[in-house]
């Protein structure tokens, strides 16, 4: 067996070893042995390697399972940590996630974007700052994702289609000589269905919608966040319901955004929280916006499904309001347009509900780490 053979499998069995520790709560080194089959020397060296590095720690002892209780090993969840940045029209969400993709802390700071380098200053100060007060190594820190309102390259390098908000000076050359850390540009709504993948663990195959300020998709297919060819893929906001409807930001008319974001529904300076309330007390104009909204929802969800033919997971700020008699309404709506039957539920509520969109930027550090 070659020196590179012997390596291989050296860092497979300390990579093996790190991953249980994801899978499963506190463990000892004799359970170790038994789930992957090593030998015991083997799982010591690699417990002593994880311990000095901080990755993992004593816990206890484990239950005794006849014979002398063995040591515990619990995981240190934040031995490295991600950032995630989620830029709106007018304010900053700061975010750190642990290893597990837990949120550490948040904060939020107004500012009103604008697309100029005096932007990029202010909005680099403000996640600075953040950083510096979480007190962490600059070596625990895995990366800085940005999540924008447009759309990015596949490498999170560059933004390619930004109308929402113009981002001529918002790019990686312009931020990075802030940073001492890996950065990446990401479309706000792939964020938000990338954590809604993580936290659910397993989707397969999904249509997320995200229902904010504004309206977006994205396509999850083989559990993975389907980007097309330039990244543009699951843009179903711009799927025109009404040819000869609303003028949309894009330069078309009709988009499903136009009708079916919170911008849309609601009045001006009225709350989700106020809407919903009056919804919930059957206000009948709040009833008639209410049903105006799921009819166009269900519009451009009913053309969606027909191509796909894959549940839909709805997220944003809506699923925070969203009860299941709203699902309900919704997929009768749909199953009165659709051409084909449709069985059983086929619409839920996203899991990840608190700053998905934040959440996810972090997560792409964190996952890459992981795998590697």
């Amino acid at each position: 067996m070659s020196n590179e053979d012997v390596l291989d499998i050296k860092q497979n069995n300390y990579r093996n070893i790190y991953q249980l520790f994801f899978q499963h709560g506190p463990l000892s080194k004799p359970q170790i042995v038994k789930l992957l089959g090593l030998s015991l020397p083997t799982v010591t060296n690699n417990i002593t390697l994880l311990e000095q590095e901080g990755k993992i720690k004593e816990n206890g002892l484990c239950q005794s399972q006849g014979g002398r209780p063995a040591i515990a090993y619990h995981l240190v969840e934040d031995a490295f940590i991600s950032i995630g940045v989620e830029i709106q029209q007018r304010k900053i969400r700061c975010l750190a996630v642990n290893l597990q993709g837990n949120t550490i802390t948040h904060s939020s700071t107004k500012l009103a974007y604008k697309d100029n380098l005096n932007y990029v200053q202010n909005l680099c100060q403000i996640v600075n700052q953040f950083i510096e007060q979480l007190h962490y190594q600059k070596s625990q820190i895995l990366g800085i994702g940005f999540s924008i309102q447009g759309i990015t390259d596949k490498q999170g390098h560059a933004i390619i289609y930004g109308k929402l908000l113009s981002c001529d000076a918002l790019n990686l050359d312009n931020i990075q000589p802030y940073f001492s850390y890996p950065l990446k540009l990401l479309h706000d709504v792939k964020c938000a269905a990338l954590a809604e993948l993580h936290s659910s663990k397993k989707i397969d195959n999904a249509i997320y919608v995200s229902i904010s300020e504004h309206l977006g998709g994205a396509i999850i297919l083989n559990n993975q966040i389907d980007l097309g060819k330039q990244g543009y893929s699951g843009a179903l906001e711009h799927l025109q319901i009404h040819p000869n409807g609303h003028q949309c930001y894009c330069g078309q008319t009709g988009c499903l955004e136009t009708y079916c974001s919170l911008s849309a529904l609601l009045l001006p300076d009225e709350t989700i929280q106020q809407f919903f309330d009056l919804l919930r007390k059957q206000d009948p104009q709040v009833l008639q916006r209410w049903e105006t909204f799921l009819q166009n929802l269900a519009l451009g969800l009913n053309a969606v499904y027909l191509l796909l033919e894959r549940d839909i997971i709805l997220g944003g700020e809506i699923a925070l309001y969203l009860e299941q008699q709203d699902l309900s309404l919704l997929q009768q709506k749909i199953r009165q347009k659709a051409t084909f039957p449709i069985e059983g539920d086929f619409i839920r509520i996203a899991s990840q509900r608190q700053y998905p969109s934040a959440v996810g930027a972090a997560l792409p550090f964190i996952i890459d780490f992981l795998n590697n």
